[in-house]
């Protein structure tokens, strides 16, 4: 199953397929735990899955002790682009894990 990413200003980011993140292109980018955390390739925490399509960070939270990264997968066929949606409003105490450089 493939689930869409959107930032949260409403850009479509890139997909997960089998626990794993990618860009818009199939880069991979990193793998989501079992509890909804996301990680980014070289190990580092990203954020976490919020309402299914988005990967927040809360900024009030220490960041987790990097992980041992995983063996980057075969990337997969990129499904078909989704269309942006509308933004979101700002939730208080958190910010887009994915607008960062």
């Amino acid at each position: 199953m493939t689930t869409p990413i959107y930032k949260w200003n409403g850009e479509y980011s890139g997909f997960i397929h089998s626990d794993r993140l990618f860009d818009a292109h199939s880069k991979y980018l990193g793998w989501v735990d079992d509890d909804g955390r996301v990680w980014r390739s070289d190990g580092t925490f990203l954020g976490e899955i919020v309402e299914e399509n988005y990967i927040l960070r809360r900024t009030t939270m220490v960041e987790p002790v990097p992980k041992v990264p995983k063996v980057p997968p075969v990337p997969p066929v990129a499904p078909v682009p989704k269309i942006n949606r509308v933004g979101r409003v700002k939730k208080v105490g958190w910010k887009d894990a994915l607008e960062e450089p």
